[in-house]
This record gives C-alpha cells, structure tokens and sequence, in this order.
C-alpha cells in the first residue's frame, strides 16, 4: 500500500513533442531510417530502469568519487558566481535521474536559506523527470518549487518556447546539461543551448572525455564501458518491445568519425539481423533482410579543448573545468558573456 505522501497526484507539463501522435511519428521515422532516436531508450518505465542501473553500474559520475567532487567545485563556483540573487532556478535539460541537480539544490538550500529555489527538470521521459522530482524533494525543496517537464529535446527546435510555460523569467538560473552531449549531433546541441541562454544564466554541463593525450588511442579505451551486458540489455529492450527476439541479430560496437566533420569521434552501436525481420507498427509494415543493419545509439567523447573550440562559435566560454584522474569524465562552467 502507497504511503500518503507517495500517493498523491503530481502534475507534469508535457511538452507537444512527447505527445501520442508525435512519438508514435519519431518511432515511425526511426523504423524507416533504420537508426533509432535516442529518446526511444528511455522512454518506458522500463527503460528508464534499466538505464538507471546502468548510469550507477558503470558511469563514473556513480562510480569514482573523484567525479563527485568535480561537481562540488563546479557547483561552488555556480553558487558563488550568483551572488546575492535571491531568486533562483536551477534548469536541468535533461535530468536522467536527478542525483546531481539534488546535490547542486541542497547546497544552495544550505548557502542562501532565505532565497526563493525553483526546480525545473526536464526530460523525454515520465519516469525519469519523476526520478528527479523525488530526489529533489528528499533534498529538502517544496513540490511547489518543482515544475516537472516532458518533452524531446531533439524534437523542440527552440528550447526557450518549450520551456516557456515552466520558467520564470525574473530567476537567476542555472542550466544543467549532464550526460547530454554525447547524444546529441555538436551543431544541434550547441545551437540548441547557446539560444537558450541568458547572458545573466550559468551553464554546468558534462562530457564523457577520451583519456590520455592520443585522443583516438582514448575514445578506444573507453569501449569496454559501452560493449558489456548491462548496456546490450538496455539497447536491446527496444527492439524487445516492438517483437524483436535477441536471436534475430548480433549487435556490435564501433568508433566512428562524427558525420558533422566536428573532427570528434564517437561509438556506435548497431543490430545486424541474422534472419529477415518484420515490425508492425501503428498499420504499418517494416521488413529487415538477413545481414541488414539498424543503428541504436551513438556516443560521442570530447577533450575540454575540443569541447570549448565547439562552444566558441556559438558565443559561449568555459570559464573553469575539471576531469577526473582517469580523464574520462568532465565538469565545465560555462556562460555567455554580457555584450
């Protein structure tokens, strides 16, 4: 039996991008393009699970503590470069679970008692903007302050008028991007958040980052954390719902250079089917041949000097960054100078 507290009603907004007819048309697309969209690996109950499991297995933002402390500094030099403001909102694009926006709203919580702190997390999926409403509650902020929203951002083109219903504009703010960059193509990403910011805004965002200083040498030593059983469970349970059994191909992972010309490098994962295979979705028929192939997913890895080459051009600088000892994680403050 549900406890009180757990049983009562939360409203979430849901952006036109995650709506029925415009999921089931970026599901119909992806069938026909034979390369899933990314939010169809979080965008069920279950998926988002199994990510979960995955994100705390083997990401080292869960894993290292050294990561975690990346965040404290990068969240000590946000907190401190808002000043006095009184009126704050921290914007998570793409909140996954919520741990780390939990930690950054505690210790504003702690730093300025006396301000006004709004939450917005911001995700394709329901449950995972759920996930980061609850984390955020057990870190001491009120559910009035919380302002879940649904939506693709790979659909909503301009991210200030998906946001629009759910923001403020009298807030200071700070914008998260953790774990979203390397899904993102770097054009749509960085166009996509440099319109979104406010010179008066801070951004924190992370980037999955190759080791070492042979950049290629790098993304290859990082493949492991692609290629294992908890992430080929987690690719595949898309395939799973739309009536692919795991014996009707193999998948595999690859490095690959960006299709931008970014000059970045990222891993891919794909299908090849063994046997031909039929999907039948929404009154239409999808036919696969034997030996045909189905990209899942992509990744891409940065190094903090490519990542700020790609930020420049769109007007935004890194002010501070941060990688772990194994330099395979990044923290970078960012922010548009005032003109």
């Amino acid at each position: 039996m549900l406890s009180a507290a757990a049983s009562e009603s939360v409203a979430v907004s849901i952006h036109p991008s995650q709506f029925p007819r415009a999921v089931e048309a970026a599901l119909r697309d992806s069938l026909r393009a034979r390369r899933m969209q990314h939010k169809f690996h979080y965008d069920t109950p279950k998926q988002a699970l199994r990510w979960l499991r995955l994100h705390e297995a083997l990401s080292p933002a869960r894993t290292d503590p050294e990561a975690g402390r990346l965040y404290d500094a990068a969240f000590a030099e946000g907190i401190a470069a808002l000043g006095s403001a009184r009126n704050v909102a921290v914007i998570s694009l793409g909140c996954g679970g919520g741990q780390k926006e939990a930690q950054l709203l505690q210790l504003l919580s702690a730093s300025r008692p006396e301000a006004t702190l709004r939450y917005v997390p911001v995700d394709v999926s329901v449950a995972l903007a759920l996930t980061a409403r609850a984390a955020a509650l057990e870190a001491g902020l009120k559910a009035e302050a919380i302002r879940p929203l649904v939506a693709d951002l790979g659909l909503a083109e301009d991210w200030k008028s998906a946001l629009a219903g759910v923001l403020e504009e009298e807030s200071r703010r700070v914008v998260c991007f953790f774990g979203m960059l390397p899904n993102f193509l770097p054009s749509f990403a960085l166009a996509s958040l440099a319109g979104f910011l406010r010179p008066s805004d801070l951004l924190i965002v992370s980037a999955n980052l190759a080791p070492g200083p042979d950049y290629a040498a790098g993304v290859a030593r990082v493949l492991p954390q692609y290629d294992n059983r908890l992430t080929r469970e987690w690719l595949w349970s898309v395939l799973l719902d739309l009536g692919v059994e795991r014996d009707a191909g193999e998948m595999s992972f690859r490095i690959a250079p960006c299709p931008e010309g970014s000059g970045l490098l990222r891993i891919e994962s794909a299908v090849t089917f063994t046997r031909a295979v039929r999907i039948e979705f929404a009154g239409e028929v999808f036919d696969y041949e034997a030996g045909g192939r189905f990209e899942l997913f992509f990744s891409y890895r940065h190094t903090p000097e490519r990542l700020a080459a790609l930020l420049a051009p769109h007007g935004v600088v890194v002010r501070s960054h941060g990688s772990n000892a194994s330099g395979e994680e990044g923290v970078f403050v960012c922010a548009r100078p005032v003109a």
